[in-house]
């Protein structure tokens, strides 16, 4: 089988921490704090009964300012979500996020050409929504299979997620728009952007259309990457991906829907993506509205 001509369709998920001093519903430190687990959580950030979330003020003031950088429309009203899920690092197995009534929407982004007599793309943003951080969780990485252990002071900090739509259509691109976006944080103040240690993440989704033989448009199976700490690596996890669905189509011809959207990690050392677990949908995140919250 010849190697079919194909379109890159990308759309990038960007989780940036909000320069705060305290967690999004509590007065705990959002301090970048590696070496003291569990040392900056309270009844409210673990979710113990009995315990209520407070709106941080000056974290919805950073991502409304956030959102009208980045030209979207600001909702009359919006209101807070749970989203339901279970990890280890979630302990109260509920996110407090936004499901469809986000703040800020249907903005966009320019992104500067590749070369300097190109023309900027136009990215658009589906949304920019608040959200609390999980915590994390810590393995052993000696190869010695030691316990994991949990270190919750990163849960309940004030994240913004910026969604684009799948406007991106190629690795290189995707780093230009990752790069512009963080120069706008920056500059905006909102974040201190740094990825090692958290405060700027990026999940990407990425597909191909191929081109049949009739004319028509096939779309291979969206996988969502992860685990991606550096705009480098994200340029090669696409590029990587990309070859993989490729051949993965030439193999098998699975178009979008013949089989569960995956999410897949990326290992930076063998630099290659690999399975981590079928995608949910958002019927299986069961949101409803946050009761202690009000819109």
């Amino acid at each position: 089988m010849s190697k079919p001509e194909y379109s890159i369709v990308i759309g990038l998920e960007v989780h940036t921490q909000l320069k705060t001093q305290s967690k999004l519903f509590c007065g705990c430190s959002t301090e970048f704090r590696p070496d003291e687990p569990n040392t900056q959580t309270c009844p409210v950030c673990l979710g113990l009964p009995g315990a209520l979330p407070v709106m941080n003020r000056e974290a919805f003031r950073l991502a409304l300012m956030t959102g009208l950088a980045l030209n979207c429309e600001i909702a009359n009203e919006t209101r807070w979500d749970r989203k339901q899920y279970y990890y280890p690092d979630l302990p109260k197995a509920y996110q407090i996020s936004q499901y469809d009534q986000p703040f800020s929407q249907r903005g966009w982004l320019d992104v500067p050409p590749e070369k300097p007599d190109g023309q900027a793309t136009r990215i658009r943003i589906t949304r920019a929504h608040l959200e609390e951080d999980a915590g994390k969780n810590v393995h052993d990485e000696s190869g010695r299979r030691a316990d994991s252990g949990v270190d919750l002071n990163r849960t309940g900090t004030p994240l913004l997620e910026i969604v684009s739509e799948p406007d991106l259509r190629s690795a290189a691109e995707a780093r230009r728009y990752l790069e512009s976006l963080r120069s706008l944080l920056l500059f905006l103040g909102v974040s201190d952007c740094n990825m090692q240690e958290g405060s700027l993440r990026c999940d990407a989704n990425v597909n191909l259309h191929i081109r049949a033989a009739d004319g028509s448009t096939v779309a291979t199976p969206i996988v969502e990457l992860k685990n991606m700490n550096s705009f480098r690596n994200v340029e090669l996890a696409i590029d990587y991906e990309v070859r993989r669905q490729l051949q993965q189509f030439m193999k098998t011809g699975q178009k979008k829907g013949d089989v569960p959207k995956q999410t897949r990690g990326w290992d930076a050392e063998r630099g290659e993506t690999f399975t981590q677990r079928e995608k949910e949908e958002s019927s299986d995140y069961r949101y409803f509205p946050d009761p202690d919250l009000q819109p």
